[in-house]
Formats: C-alpha cells, structure tokens, sequence
C-alpha cells in the first residue's frame, strides 16, 4: 500500500504489524480482484491486535475511536512516549476539542482521509511542543475497522525525528 522508507524503527515495524492483521478480501477472488499484483485485503479490527505482539512500538501508539456523525475523533490510549510529545495526556477526550489538534488543521485532515479512504496516511508534522532536539514527528495513521470496510478506529504511530549532526537551533 505504502511505497515510502520509513524513518524510525517504530512506525515500520507497527506498518509491517498492521499489514501482516490484513485479512485477505473473501469475496473478491484471487484473480479478478487483484491489483498490482496484490490480493485484495480487508482492514484489520480492534480485536485483531494483540499488545503483546507490539511490544516494540506499543509507546509510539495513539487509538483514536471514530464518531462519524458529526465527524470526530477520541483519544482511547495514548502511549507513554506520545504523552510527552503532545504535552500531555489526552486520554478520553474529543479531538474537535483541542484547538491545535482540531479542523482544518494538518493532523485532522490526516485522520479524516484516513477514515474516508480507510486506508494509511504517512506523514511528518512539524514539531511545536516543548521538547529540544526534536524537528518533526513521523506519523504514521493507520484505519482499522470491525466490519473490515468502515473505519470505526485509527492506531497512530508517532516518533519524534531528532535534529541533523552539526545543525544549529
């Protein structure tokens, strides 16, 4: 899905887990479905990850439930090296209610294209927050859906990218 060269270990590593919960698309047929070559696949569910089997990355994850009607995003869990980038905990709150985090900016735009496409949404966002050394945050939104099709959840991996040998504040 993605062609891109991650930049920290975190996000590739929560993309390939997320790749490997696609289940295969039942009803499309190997042939006549495929593309490039692929054999289509469904969007993996809440119940098809395991934080036991994500270890790795488990700190870098946002969950994000989806309201569709009207369009809005809770934070379910924020991982314990998310908090200090976000400067805070955001647990159990409404995204429309943050005023840097809500639309039209970047990071809700992400999400919405995420959920209406329902597919991943790699990016870099500047880094605003109080933290030295940081230049942007790799962020890596990727749809999870229950049925398979709708998008009802979003797993966020961020991972701050430090500043370049020799580069001046």
């Amino acid at each position: 899905m993605l062609d891109v060269t991650f930049r920290t270990t975190a996000v590739e590593l929560a993309y390939k887990y997320w790749l490997g919960k696609c289940p295969p698309d039942k009803n499309s047929g190997q042939i006549s479905g495929q593309i490039s070559g692929q054999i289509p696949r469904h969007i993996p569910g809440r119940v098809h990850i395991d934080p036991m089997e994500m270890v790795a990355f488990l700190p870098n994850i946002l969950l994000l439930d989806v309201q569709r009607e009207p369009l809005d995003f809770r934070f379910r869990l924020v991982g314990t090296s998310v908090i200090p980038l976000l400067n805070r905990d955001y647990t159990g709150e409404w995204m429309s209610n943050i005023s840097n985090l809500k639309a039209p900016g970047k990071v809700w735009t992400n999400c919405s294209s995420a959920v209406e496409f329902a597919e991943p949404v790699y990016a870099f966002t500047p880094y605003t927050g109080p933290k030295r050394g940081i230049i942007d945050v790799e962020d890596l939104i990727l749809p999870m859906a229950a049925d398979g099709s709708t998008v009802d959840m979003l797993m966020i991996i961020l991972a701050a990218t430090g500043k370049k040998p020799g580069r001046r504040e």
